[in-house]
């Protein structure tokens, strides 16, 4: 049996989703022990939007998945 070979749309998605969740996680970590500030409501909304990213690019990801099989 041959070895699966993604498509480079497959393989983009997944490297940039993987990219926003490390880089959401990273922020969150940074921002938990921060008083409140200006600069944590600025961390927190970048951490939200990466958020709301990962669950935008969700959907073509799991669309490229199902037509390509």
């Amino acid at each position: 049996m041959p070895p699966t070979r993604y498509t480079r749309t497959a393989v983009a998605l997944h490297g940039v989703m993987a990219v926003l969740i490390v880089t959401g996680f990273c922020i969150g970590l940074f921002m938990a022990d921060l008083a409140l500030s200006p600069l944590k409501l600025r961390l927190f909304s970048y951490h939200k939007w990466i958020g709301v990213s990962v669950w935008a690019l969700l959907l073509p990801r799991i669309a490229w998945r199902m037509s390509h099989a």
